[in-house]
């Protein structure tokens, strides 16, 4: 049964026959379920369940960034969402075994503001150091900006660090892990959001040297 506190702009939510309704930021979503359900299992078809399935579990590995990663993307879309879509096209390669995600292809957030200049990283006795130039130069930037680094480790551990650009021409941003090796990072990322977190930058692949 559908429930309404209005039959026409009332709330909805729940069920009737075929039809499922539910409310999102004020307005009523009506969403139909087929009678019958078509499943021909092509090969199209079977590579687009494959890279969805590949693409929903690496958000689930790297969500904690990835939540972070899209604030410009509209109400009708979620994080997960533009973080699909952004990557479905493009951020695969073939293998003998199949399709796999090409790291350095791969976006982790997706924004207006100007992408962030990684000088060089490296592993250090405290984990790992990103160097990047803060670019104060440019108008659309501020030293209040936030940074966002981020690795993702072989045992699916995932290290995060925030802090903000600063003044300085060039700034380390530190990811903390003891006894760290370069072997030990599936993928690394570096991104910004804007002091006020409405804007963020596409997100820097970082290759790590020993």
């Amino acid at each position: 049964m559908s429930i309404a506190q209005n039959p026409l702009l009332g709330p909805m939510k729940n069920s009737m026959g075929n039809f499922t309704v539910y409310s999102y930021h004020g307005m009523n979503i009506v969403r139909s379920k087929a009678f019958t359900i078509k499943d021909p299992k092509s090969d199209k078809q079977l590579a687009v369940r494959e890279r969805i399935t590949i693409l929903a579990s690496t958000y689930r590995a790297l969500s904690r960034t990835i939540r972070l990663g899209f604030p410009e993307c509209s109400e009708e879309k979620s994080p997960q969402n533009m973080f699909v879509s952004v990557n479905f096209r493009t951020a695969f390669r073939k293998t003998p075994a199949g399709e796999v995600i090409s790291y350095p292809r791969m976006l982790i957030s997706q924004g207006s503001l100007p992408g962030v200049n990684v000088l060089e990283a490296g592993i250090v006795d405290d984990g790992m150091a990103v160097r990047y130039e803060t670019d104060l130069l440019s108008d659309d930037l501020s030293p209040n900006d936030e940074l966002i680094a981020c690795a993702l480790l072989t045992t699916g551990e995932l290290l995060i660090t925030r802090q903000i650009r600063g003044y300085e021409t060039v700034g380390t941003i530190l990811l903390e892990y003891p006894a760290l090796h370069s072997g030990d990072i599936t993928c690394c990322y570096v991104f910004a959001r804007s002091w006020d977190g409405k804007k963020a930058s596409d997100s820097v692949y970082v290759e790590v040297k020993e």
